[in-house]
């Protein structure tokens, strides 16, 4: 599973203060286009679902025996070790020879209990990093389904990962239609730079009047000297539409030459309102890896899916493949 189209585990909001979340009210916007989505989108909640409120992370611990895991679809290794109370250096030494940045969905994983001693209390899920988020903002498609995008911005001074989040529909009197789960292009988010979070809901959707969201997840980078290369890039084209609802920019991208590994690279383009909120996002990576000095050229269009494009945003990481 790809680096960059992985999000964490099931699991941003306006407001979001040092150590919690608050709720935001979404604004629903008449779409005049399609989003262009990236290639793997977050898997729909499957027909004849209950639109109840689904469970979108673990609530307990470990048993005192070792489980086993299913990768699902959007997994990352270091969000599994969280959502399990691991470190990521735990849950690699009970899964030797385990590659953590190729992971496949259904690929099974050995969860060990925390210091090999089994609990039977709750794990606290991980307080997010109090970084800046805008109200959910639901755009619908011509296909009958929505786009749900946050905004977020890192204004924690240093880089950080593992974003994600959910999103709640409500009904009118405020009662929980559906929860799903929001994530990232890319997961990498350095000090200043915009993010978004994003889902598609497939159609029937239920009707709803009020959106909420809230960041479950970010951390600080760890080892972000072996995990990640500092690139080397530059936007050689960038050219809005005549109706500013599209944006062409090709990217020219280098690695490191002094590097001796092998790096999987992702590229992010956001299309920005004149508020600064991402209206639509794209993203691109090349098919294999890339070698120690080795160049690229991306090309990148983002669609708008609603309101005109006023500028757009390049996010650029390589994340260690081997």
């Amino acid at each position: 599973m790809d680096g960059w189209v992985r999000a964490l585990l099931a699991a941003a909001v306006s407001g979001l203060l040092a150590g919690c979340a608050s709720n935001g009210t979404a604004t629903l916007l008449a779409a005049t286009t399609t989003l262009l989505p990236y290639r793997t989108t977050p898997s729909p909640t499957p027909s004849g679902a209950s639109p109840a409120t689904l469970s979108l992370l673990p609530t307990s611990g470990p048993s005192p025996t070792p489980q086993a895991y299913s990768v699902r679809a959007n997994d990352t290794f270091l969000g599994i070790a969280l959502a399990f109370g691991l470190t990521r250096e735990e849950l690699l030494a009970a899964n030797p020879g385990l590659n953590p940045d190729f992971l496949s969905i259904g690929q099974q994983l050995v969860i060990p209990a925390p210091g090999g001693q089994g609990t039977a209390t709750p794990i606290p899920s991980p307080t997010p990093l109090p970084l800046g988020t805008s109200d959910p903002r639901c755009y619908p498609s011509t296909s009958g389904g929505w786009w749900c995008l946050v905004s977020v911005t890192n204004t924690t001074g240093g880089p950080v990962e593992g974003l994600n989040g959910f999103l709640n529909l409500l009904g009118t009197g405020g009662e929980p239609l559906l929860t799903v789960p929001i994530y990232p292009p890319l997961n990498l988010l350095t000090s200043d730079q915009v993010m978004v979070l994003a889902t598609y809901l497939a159609p029937p959707v239920p009707e709803f009047t009020r959106v909420v969201a809230a960041l479950t997840m970010a951390v600080p980078v760890q080892a972000a000297e072996t995990r990640y290369a500092s690139l080397d890039w530059s936007v050689t084209h960038t050219q809005p539409s005549a109706d500013q609802l599209s944006w062409e920019v090709t990217v020219r991208i280098r690695v490191p030459a002094d590097s001796a590994a092998l790096w999987r690279l992702g590229v992010g383009l956001l299309a920005l309102d004149g508020q600064g909120q991402v209206v639509g996002f794209t993203k691109w990576e090349p098919v294999d890896a890339m070698r120690p000095g080795e160049q690229v050229e991306g090309n990148l269009t983002v669609f708008s899916l609603g309101p005109r494009i006023d500028r757009v945003e390049v996010l650029a990481e390589a994340l260690v493949a081997q």
